[in-house]
């Protein structure tokens, strides 16, 4: 029998999506088949707390967490299902700090063929990590520096798109030092906007998210996000249906695929973090129930944009099917892996069982680039 591959599933860390990447993980782990693969669960917030250089906050963040027995939650119980909840205890229970796995693996005696990357948010989904594991020579799942990078960073991103023709909200952008100097004229730039979305740039999750409609909810909405970024993007909101579609690569090619069209229903004002992640908050239809020529039309700009960013292996893109056709809202490279995740709905309906997913993921990481 052929030597199983050994899989470092990098993920937990500090960033506001700490739960999500630990069920995220979990679920990898549990999944991926057993005849091929050898796997370990890594928590990245070893790895953050040693290091001083990042972000002063996220840096204390890490400390308190590493030292903290139980982790306190970073979410309440509100905003998770009782089945994620003991996920997130479950995959707590299971994790070993990276730190000593990665050193092993830049020795290549010990340590793990590949770096399945389950993080999400900051230091996890945005390059950094991708680069750790680019100068220590370990393959690892999904896009590259840059295009993680790029992702990441809403506003990047959007300024990319827009530049390669993909229809994208129109908006502004506003920083800590914009909001600082002249918080009114950040304000009425914002307000002429209205009724608009409120995000931070480099987030994920809907966290920091705010729907606006009126102006003296707009300086709240932009103090709330700025409380978890520098940079925040202010967008006319557009009134429509959510709908989000996968793109996987092929393997052994350089080719991509769109998966069929998912339809986001929330029960809630909108796609927040509850909804995300607790099934009764949220319902998700695949395929959408939207005509064929436009389901076409949104995996077209899936896949443009997937292309436009350089995202590698596997991405999801949100849009919002609004009066004029789709508009592209945002790319994710590291789309979520729980039990409620959108990618392997698609992926389902598609005729790839969960396992066959993750095996085309760790595979196609392998693959020379």
């Amino acid at each position: 029998m052929a030597e199983r591959i050994r899989v470092g599933i990098l993920f937990g860390g500090a960033s506001e999506e700490r739960e999500i990447s630990l069920a995220s993980g979990l679920m990898i782990a549990e999944n991926l088949p057993k005849d091929r693969y050898d796997v370990r669960l890594l928590d990245t917030l070893a790895l953050m707390a040693r290091h001083p250089g990042l972000s002063a906050g996220l840096h204390e963040k890490a400390l308190a967490l590493q030292q903290s027995t139980p982790r306190p939650a970073l979410r309440s119980n509100d905003d998770l299902s009782s089945a994620m909840r003991d996920q997130v205890e479950r995959a707590e229970s299971l994790a070993q700090p990276a730190t000593k796995a990665l050193a092993l693996a830049s020795d290549g005696d010990g340590g793990i063929d590949v770096a399945f990357l389950a993080l999400h948010g900051k230091y996890g989904e945005d390059g950094t990590i991708q680069g750790l594991l680019e100068l220590i020579g370990t393959p690892y799942t999904g896009s590259g520096v840059l295009a993680s990078a790029l992702a990441m960073d809403k506003v990047m991103a959007k300024r990319v798109l827009v530049a390669e023709g993909i229809p994208v909200p129109r908006g502004i952008h506003v920083t800590r030092v914009d909001f600082s100097r002249d918080a009114a004229t950040a304000v009425a730039r914002a307000i002429a906007l209205l009724p608009a979305v409120v995000k931070p740039s480099k987030q994920g999750s809907s966290v920091g998210m705010s729907l606006v409609d009126s102006a003296p909810a707009m300086e709240v909405a932009l103090r709330l996000a700025l409380q978890h970024d520098d940079e925040v993007i202010v967008e006319g909101r557009v009134f429509g249906t959510e709908i989000t579609v996968g793109v996987l690569g092929v393997l052994g090619g350089s080719s991509v695929e769109a998966l069929p069209v998912v339809e986001i229903v929330p029960k809630r004002e909108f796609f927040d973090y509850k909804a995300k992640y607790d099934p009764d908050q949220c319902e998700e239809i695949c395929p959408a129930r939207i005509p064929d020529e436009l389901a076409r039309e949104a995996q077209s700009l899936a896949l443009r944009a997937h292309k436009s960013l350089s995202c590698r292996g596997y991405s999801r893109t949100d849009l919002i099917l609004g009066p004029s056709g789709p508009v592209v809202l945002e790319v994710n490279t590291l789309p979520g892996m729980t039990m409620n995740s959108l990618l392997p709905k698609a992926a389902a309906a598609a005729g790839i069982p969960f396992a066959e997913l993750l095996h085309r993921i760790v595979s196609l990481a392998l693959e020379p680039r």
